[in-house]
């Protein structure tokens, strides 16, 4: 990592510093920091006093690294994930923000180590526990039954039972264990049958994380039918099928417009839907159709649009 950060630094600064901010955090987490480190981590690579509301402590390190008295922000949203900000005049720096998230990100990891309850569900959704020991934590957590879990981004703060935060290929993962779907997303869940199903659940439910967009911030993964399956299969490593590449070709706007398109009985509902006049997209049937290499609005073409377009997604 400190090598990609020299190499950067020669072409890019900015980037280079980023990366270095990374490093930073990613170090501390792994080398097993507690919570005062990382307050003091983030005033470090700011350069300025930084303060840090853990489960309702605050925690205040000047630029120096010493502890001063801490002052809580004016304006805080109650929330039981860890909240960091920096204390500086004049506008925030160049890293602030990035800064601000490895270091909220690197507290709700070690909490979720401390906590027991949160240490219980990493052992629920990991498929490598046994069973006894899973059925264990199950009964700490009072779990019965079929059992909804949920994925959000990491600093996500949901009413569920007990929660925690993985790390993955995509990035630290919010997960929490409850019996309610979140009015507000982006969230992703699913829910086990029982408890050897949770492993299988806390991944549809990132899958399902993953698929969630500005107009379909909560996805269910019970909503995605036999698409679900085709999620499972998703290999970032793998070459994008053809009907992928021909939607990448296309530009955001038109991939919104085939959404709604797609996904509506007619030109004419999708037209009301867009605020168009449906001679307007009835006038672009033909490009898309030349674009993609199919009609997506026959039966199979809208089966064809929808799988790539959820493939496109995961990428």
């Amino acid at each position: 990592m400190q090598e990609l950060a020299g190499r950067l630094t020669e072409l890019d600064p900015a980037a280079g510093e980023s990366v270095r901010v990374i490093d930073y955090f990613d170090s501390l987490v792994a080398g097993g920091a507690g919570i005062e480190s990382i307050v003091r981590a983030a005033a470090i690579l700011s350069a300025t006093s930084a303060t840090a509301l853990v489960r309702g402590r605050l925690i205040g390190i000047d630029a120096d690294g010493a502890r001063m008295t801490p002052a809580a922000p004016i304006d805080t949203t109650p929330t039981d994930a860890p909240i960091v900000w920096l204390h500086r005049d004049g506008g925030p720096g160049p890293n602030d923000a990035m800064i601000i998230d490895r270091a909220q990100i690197a507290l709700s990891i070690i909490l979720a180590r401390t906590d027991p309850a949160m240490s219980a569900v990493e052992r629920l959704v990991d498929a490598g526990t046994s069973r006894v020991d899973r059925e264990a934590a199950a009964q700490r957590l009072r779990l019965t039954g079929p059992i909804r879990l949920v994925a959000a981004p990491p600093h996500s703060s949901h009413p569920v039972a007990a929660s925690t935060v993985l790390a993955t290929r995509e990035g630290a993962v919010w997960i929490g264990v409850g019996d309610v779907i979140p009015a507000e997303g982006p969230v992703g869940t699913s829910v086990a049958h029982d408890i050897d199903d949770l492993p299988r659940a806390c991944d549809d439910a990132r899958l399902a994380l993953r698929l969630a967009t500005e107009d379909h911030r909560v996805v269910d993964a019970a909503e995605l039918g036999v698409l679900i399956l085709l999620a499972r299969t998703f290999d970032p490593s793998a070459t994008p099928h053809p009907d992928v590449d021909a939607l990448e070709g296309l530009d955001e706007r038109t991939r919104a417009v085939l959404d709604v398109v797609v996904e509506s009985e007619s030109i004419r509902a999708a037209a009301v839907k867009l605020s168009l006049h449906h001679s307007s997209l009835q006038a672009r049937h033909e490009g898309w159709t030349r674009q993609l290499g199919y009609d997506p609005l026959s039966p199979r073409g809208r089966v064809r649009f929808l799988a790539a377009r959820l493939m496109q997604r995961l990428a």
